[in-house]
């Protein structure tokens, strides 16, 4: 089973790359470098419903 981790994230950018079809998101945490995640666009509208629902979201990676 993968292992959980749980990070204080700081901000966040997010970015449609032509070249490769897809969503890419930045997190900055508030401390180590920052996350370059690459989704498809159907995986970021399902996160950006999780994230505004009232429960905790959780990335799988």
């Amino acid at each position: 089973m993968a292992e959980k981790k749980v990070i204080a994230v700081k901000d966040w950018t997010c970015a449609m790359s032509d070249e490769l079809g897809r969503v890419a998101l930045t997190i900055n945490p508030t401390e180590g470098e920052p996350l370059l995640v690459l989704l498809t666009i159907f995986q970021a509208a399902k996160m950006g419903r999780e994230l505004q629902s009232p429960k905790r979201a959780q990335l799988s990676m």
